[in-house]
């Protein structure tokens, strides 16, 4: 069985169309996955969701710092530049 966090959102979006209660979502994915299975305020904020009007079980992109890639070239660039408004 998938217990992959993909997964277990596209069993949460079916019974939560369904009109199945958060509550009794996450009893029948903890018998299902077991240590597997999402944490319970995960399964609900995923329910929330879902009843708001969301339709990917995939994860929205977060805000954070930006991917930074050190180079030798990167580092003479800024050598440069400081020196040059000294």
């Amino acid at each position: 069985m998938d217990s992959s966090k993909q997964a277990q959102c596209a069993v949460i979006q079916f019974l939560s169309a369904e009109g199945v209660s958060g509550t009794d979502i996450y009893s029948r994915m903890k018998n299902m996955y077991g240590t597997e299975c999402m944490s319970r305020t995960a399964v609900f904020q995923w329910c929330s969701d879902f009843r708001h009007g969301r339709v990917s079980t995939a994860d929205m992109p977060r805000p954070g710092q930006a991917h930074v890639v050190i180079t030798q070239e990167s580092i003479a660039a800024v050598n440069s530049l400081v020196r040059e408004n000294r």
